[in-house]
């Protein structure tokens, strides 16, 4: 490189610092009000996008209160005519053993626990356990294999001032063999009446229905439960054990029901008068209702409706086929214009 070009270079080089150090002094130095602009330009797309987020809020916000006015009473509080919650097994979730406690009275709470197993003193003791940890009035276990002292009335009579009943995992059949149609059922259904809360789980969940799913793989055992959950059927595990099969062909030999598949960590609250449910836990319902064809020559179509944790609906919006109402509105579906 020649003298001339070193020269040349370096006085490019000096001209691009110094119009730098210019620029950056006329940008933010505070003393100089050529800087003022610039912040007028922050300040106003500041204003311009909480603006633009607090109406995107507020439609949100109405499309989501628009969307529940059919339906603007509490689902989280006891229904009349007693509360169901129905789970469909596997790990319990903090959230649902809370809204038992919670729906059976708080610390007020008096819980008796009927589990679908054989127990033992210590098996007795964890049972207890298990509830005496939310802090609650009282928790007792009811359990015997023998129909005789089921129907004696001392036997049961801890039934007479529970706030909560919780029906353990194990086996449907040993519990509706053991309490089916005894004083323990009448009892059950006498603590309903009085706006108490039946919780169950896996096996405490099947023996809800009448008509019960005792057993079986892809071809139900049919069994008789405690009836307290009127015009419908329930399976539990269902999307983790794939249940889909057997609960449909429940519902084609009984198409007046509704099926309820409920997963694993997941559970059902349903007002026993009302009808009106909602999910919570971790994954889903399946509700599937049986449609009949006006047309005789034409088979039924079975509708399908999956319920996600939130969603709140009743058995007659099922039974016409209406979606569940959405539960709120994501902020890219109001974009999009979705």
């Amino acid at each position: 490189m020649s003298a001339h070009q070193r020269t040349r270079w370096h006085f490019s080089a000096f001209s691009f610092l110094s119009r730098h150090r210019f620029s950056e002094k006329r940008i933010f130095d505070p003393s100089r009000r050529s800087w003022l602009p610039h912040r007028r330009i922050v300040c106003w797309a500041i204003t311009v996008l909480m603006t633009i987020g607090a109406g995107v809020y507020v439609r949100a916000e109405i499309y989501r209160r628009v969307a529940r006015i059919e339906d603007p009473s509490p689902i989280n509080v006891a229904f009349s005519g007693g509360t169901l919650l129905i789970v469909g097994g596997g790990q319990l979730p903090e959230q649902i053993r809370q809204r038992f406690v919670d729906l059976a009275g708080g610390r007020d709470a008096k819980i008796v626990v009927i589990p679908a197993e054989s127990i033992n003193q210590q098996s007795r003791a964890q049972y207890r356990e298990s509830w005496l940890l939310y802090d609650v009035k009282s928790v007792d276990v009811l359990h015997t294999e023998s129909r005789t002292e089921a129907d004696d009335p001392e036997f049961s009579r801890m039934l007479e001032t529970a706030t909560g009943v919780w029906l353990g995992g194990g086996q449907q059949t040993w519990l509706a063999a053991w309490y089916g149609r005894t004083r323990v059922e009448s009892r059950l259904k006498e603590l309903l009446g009085r706006n108490g809360v039946i919780g169950g789980t896996s096996a405490g969940a099947a023996v809800m229905s009448r008509v019960m799913i005792a057993g079986g793989r892809d071809q139900p055992t049919m069994g008789r439960g405690f009836d307290l959950i009127p015009g419908a059927v329930i399976d539990q595990h269902f999307i983790k054990r794939n249940r889909m099969s057997r609960l449909q062909t429940v519902l084609e030999q009984h198409p007046d029901l509704i099926g309820f598949g409920i997963d694993e960590g997941t559970a059902l609250q349903y007002g026993v008068e009302s009808g009106r449910f909602q999910v919570l836990g971790q994954s889903s319902v399946v509700a599937c209702v049986i449609r009949k064809s006006a047309d005789k020559e034409k088979n039924s179509k079975l509708l399908l409706q999956f319920l996600n944790p939130g969603d709140e609906s009743d058995v007659e919006r099922l039974r016409r086929g209406d979606p569940v109402p959405p539960r709120f509105t994501d902020f890219e579906s109001i974009l999009l214009g979705e």
